[in-house]
Parts: structure tokens; C-alpha cells; sequence
């Protein structure tokens, strides 16, 4: 018993330090950075300019701030994946399939930035991103229903699902105590807010400045989670020293 107690904890921190956590804070530094110019050139979110808020070329908009969000964002979640989602006999993730959900993934937030410039409800917005973001994790994680699947397999498939609406439903309330004491964003058209608002006649209710966000805003953290996964996979992949088949082939040719 003392012998696990002690070992437990060294394993743990060994698993930690096995983890692209570096690699996944600089990608979501710079390449989260630059999705979020999507919805900030279409105005989902106005930065604060006395809160660190950037005004750029072509309506873009952004903040200092945003590169040391996002890279905690990529970070967290990256790492709880592999920690919690992803199993040993999992294939390797080559740099083609990161691309491909960094793509589609740029598709859907041009989805949802041109449904909200164009006064789309916000019941229909939040229909047509959930369907997509079905799509899209269908399309990403086989393993669920992938045939020859593991029992293992399903349950990290589950978790990895679970994992992303957790984070749909946490970081818009994540970034509504940011918004409510640091003021760095706000929503303009926020529908679901926090802090209870105030009549001021007419059946109209105020409430509070930097106190709400859009209620499709969950979908889009749903969505974003197939790419994050794959990028973290691969990166994990990489730093192990993990090839598929058709890279060792190519390799072994190039030796020859």
C-alpha cells in the first residue's frame, strides 16, 4: 500500500510532463487567435479599447489579452483529453486530419458569423450550428460506432463528447465572470445573461453591461472541439515518436 502511495503520484506527474502542453498553448496563441477575427470582424463580440481591446485592418478586432486566453483554452482542454479521452491503442493523428478540422472548423464559425450579420434568429442559428456540430463530431470520432470497436473505445468516445459540452456549457459562464470584472469583451446582441436585469417600461428588461453572450455561443465551443482534439493527438503523436504506416514507409524509402 505505501509502495503504490508512493508511486501513484510520480506516475501522475511523469504523464503530466508526457503532454504537448507547450506545443498546445503556442498554437492557441497564435492560430486561436486567429479564428477568433471571425466572429470579432463580425461583431459577435466588441473588445474593450480601455481593457487591452485592438482595432485591426478590414474591421477586425481583438486583445492583448486573447493569445494568453486562448492558450490557456488549447492548453486545458488539449491536455484533459489526452488525459481523460484517449487510449493508448488509439491511431496515430497525422498533421493532414489537423488540417481538415482546422478547416472545417474556420467553416463553421464563418457559418455562424454570417447567420448573426444577417439577423438570423437565434433559435434557427442555434439549430443549424447543433446539427452541424453533430456532423462534425460524427465525422471525427469513429469510435463510438466504428465497427470492431473496443468497449474502451466507446467509453473515450463518450468522454471526449462529454468533455466538449461540458466546455460549451463552462466557458461562456467562464467568460461572463471575465467580462463582469475585467470588462475585456461584451456581447452587443447577448441574449442569456447572468445577473438578473432591471425593468424600464414597456416590457423592456436592461441588464447589466458585460453580463451575457449569445445563447448559440455553446454550439461553437461543441464544434471547436474536434480540431482541438486532433491537434492535441497529434502533437501528443509527435512528441512520443509516434508515425503511422505510410511515414515509415516514406521513410524507409528516403533511407534506401
Amino acid at each position: 500500500g505505501g509502495q503504490e502511495g508512493e508511486t501513484s503520484p510520480s506516475l501522475g506527474a511523469a504523464r503530466l510532463k508526457r503532454l504537448p502542453l507547450g506545443g498546445l498553448a503556442v498554437f492557441g496563441a497564435t492560430v486561436g487567435t486567429a479564428l477568433d477575427l471571425i466572429h470579432g470582424r463580425a461583431g459577435v463580440l466588441t473588445y474593450n479599447p480601455a481593457a487591452g481591446g485592438v482595432a485591426l485592418p478590414m474591421g477586425a478586432q481583438t486583445s492583448v489579452w486573447v493569445p494568453a486566453l486562448l492558450a490557456a483554452f488549447y492548453a486545458c482542454d488539449g491536455g484533459l483529453y489526452l488525459l481523460l479521452c484517449r487510449g493508448d491503442g488509439d491511431g496515430v493523428t497525422r498533421p493532414s486530419e489537423v488540417l481538415v478540422r482546422f478547416a472545417v472548423l474556420g467553416m463553421l464559425l464563418q457559418v455562424s458569423a454570417i447567420l448573426y450579420e444577417n439577423y438570423v434568429p437565434y433559435k434557427t442559428i442555434r439549430a443549424v450550428l447543433a446539427l452541424l456540430a453533430c456532423a462534425n463530431w460524427l465525422s471525427f470520432d469513429k469510435r463510438l460506432a466504428g465497427k470492431g470497436s473496443k468497449r474502451e473505445d466507446r467509453v473515450n468516445s463518450l468522454k471526449s463528447l462529454g468533455l466538449s459540452v461540458f466546455a460549451g456549457v463552462a466557458a461562456p459562464l467562464i467568460e461572463c465572470l471575465l467580462i463582469g470584472q475585467l470588462h475585456l469583451w461584451s456581447y452587443p446582441r447577448a441574449d442569456t445573461f447572468l445577473a438578473p436585469g432591471s425593468s424600464v417600461g414597456n416590457g423592456i428588461v436592461q441588464h447589466p453591461a458585460f453580463s451575457g453572450f449569445p445563447s448559440w455561443v455553446p454550439m461553437c465551443y461543441v464544434f471547436y472541439h474536434p480540431f482541438l482534439f486532433s491537434l492535441a493527438a497529434c502533437l501528443q503523436d509527435r512528441k512520443d515518436g509516434r508515425k503511422d504506416d505510410d511515414e515509415d514507409e516514406g521513410g524507409d524509402g528516403a533511407k534506401a
